[in-house]
């Protein structure tokens, strides 16, 4: 009989667990689980208190579902990535570990954090088990015909549709019961002061079963009106699983094979699904990336002519941005939304990352961070392919430079202003035909509100961004070795 020891990390489920599930194989194995935070290392990398408030509500969650298992969760605080090696030596020393068992992360410092332990670990006699478990498929089974790793979408794409149609993935399911299980003198989960329940609950609910029931009801009632209502943030018509999915509450896996199920693959060919199949490619693209390019977890680009960028970098500009206060609506009220509940509409999330980049003419990583600082739904990989995107200097396929005009974006999804009039409550007085360029609608009427000037004009500094990127690839095509 070996003693199993889960590392649980971005998986807090039990149900298609690869790691978990693996390490549940054997009936007269005893297993036990454990979670490590480093609240230190969070902060590090710009982890909202909002997400790490729902780590912990997930924990608890999660330690619950793994006792009906007769599976022990064990926690333990420390501070960074370096003391939670330490203690997960000492762990597997006390509880006498034969082998362990974990799910892949693809971050530098993750992958920096999980060679280490699997040296010190290995010269004990410990057996290592990791999996790629939080993709649809294996990276190495995804390249081109030079078995090169894909740097646009609609390649990899094609590839990963093509793939899908005769490979539907594998979903393990909840381990059964275990028969062995030492419930003495178990950890409680302890929660730092600062970390309580600060997310809306309403939004967000806590557990796995939660998450099951979202990706259902999104799949009854919402996604045959996918196509149509995702864009519009007013309408309440996208699934809201990021946080979960963000997480590993549930699998991707999962979502797609529910999928399959209820449309017999039709979603693969059909275009009414083809919008909600494309988001899952574009999260599998963005790790697929992270995994191919590590460079991208040091807050590199794809493309080295991007050091040449003459950022302006304005602090006000971006403090105007950070406050939903730039004078353009739609940019303002998405940032009240981050700011209050820690989440934004993705077409918004473009719009948003668009203006600052290509309009304040401010470096992407300003964004990038700030995103990560306040998302509930925070995920690195996504995150960042996001904001290479909207920077154009990442993976988009397209030959010309995307700048979103705000006016005209919210114009088309949200036409009445009822999400900006949502977050930009000051704004509520204001006539319909003038909601997306309020200022000029105060000029006229001489009304005193609370809201701001245009920071910018769009035309003018689309025009001085299009310049920068076109002197940037130039000086770099000239100066390069």
């Amino acid at each position: 009989m070996n003693k199993n020891l889960m590392w649980f990390r971005n998986d807090l489920r039990i149900h298609d667990n690869t790691a978990l599930h693996n390490a549940c194989l054997s009936n007269i194995d005893e297993v036990i689980c454990l979670f490590i935070s480093t609240p230190k290392q969070w902060k590090k990398h710009f982890v909202s208190v909002k997400k790490i408030s729902f780590i912990y509500q997930n924990l608890i969650s999660l330690k619950k579902e793994l006792l009906k298992l007769n599976i022990i969760l064990y926690y333990y605080e420390c501070t960074d990535f370096l003391s939670s090696i330490e203690y997960l030596f000492y762990f597997c020393g006390k509880h006498k570990v034969n082998s362990l068992f974990y799910n892949y992360q693809y971050e530098s410092n993750e992958k920096d954090r999980d060679y280490l332990i699997t040296q010190k670990l290995s010269m004990q006699g410990i057996s290592i088990k990791g999996f790629h478990d939080n993709l649809l498929i294996n990276p190495n089974k995804i390249k081109n015909k030079n078995g090169q790793p894909y740097k646009k979408f609609y390649f990899f794409k094609h590839t990963i549709i093509n793939y899908l149609s005769e490979n539907v993935p594998i979903c393990f399911p909840i381990p059964k019961k275990r028969i062995l299980c030492n419930k003495n003198n178990i950890d409680r989960i302890y929660f730092s002061k600062n970390f309580h329940i600060n997310f809306n609950q309403n939004l967000f609910p806590i557990g796995e079963k939660e998450a099951i029931k979202k990706l259902k009801f999104f799949y009854t009632y919402k996604i045959e009106d996918y196509l149509v209502k995702r864009n519009f943030p007013s309408l309440n018509g996208t699934s809201m699983l990021s946080p979960y999915l963000s997480l590993g509450i549930i699998s991707i896996r999962y979502c797609l094979q529910i999928l399959f199920k209820k449309y017999k693959k039709k979603p693969l060919i059909d275009t009414l699904h083809t919008p909600w199949i494309n988001e899952i490619i574009w999260r599998e693209f963005y790790y697929h990336l992270l995994i191919n390019f590590p460079m991208l977890s040091k807050s590199q680009s794809l493309f080295k002519w991007e050091k040449k960028i003459n950022w302006s970098n304005n602090i006000n500009y971006l403090n105007s941005w950070k406050n939903g206060e730039t004078g353009f609506p739609i940019v303002d009220a998405a940032m009240k939304q981050l700011y209050q509940i820690g989440w934004m509409h993705n077409r918004l999330r473009m719009i948003t990352a668009s203006f600052l980049v290509k309009n304040l003419l401010i470096n992407w990583r300003y964004g990038e961070k700030y995103f990560m600082s306040h998302l509930i739904d925070g995920d690195y990989a996504l995150n960042n392919g996001g904001w290479q995107w909207s920077a154009s200097i990442g993976s988009d396929s397209t030959s010309y430079i995307r700048v979103f005009h705000p006016s005209r974006q919210s114009e088309i999804f949200d036409k009445s202003g009822a999400f900006i009039k949502k977050y930009l409550p000051s704004l509520k007085i204001v006539p319909n035909n003038y909601i997306h360029n309020p200022y000029e609608w105060i000029i006229k009427s001489k009304c005193q509100i609370d809201y701001p000037k245009p920071i910018v004009n769009y035309q003018n500094s689309k025009q001085k961004f299009l310049l920068e990127y076109k002197l940037a690839k130039s000086f770099y095509n000239k100066n390069k070795d």
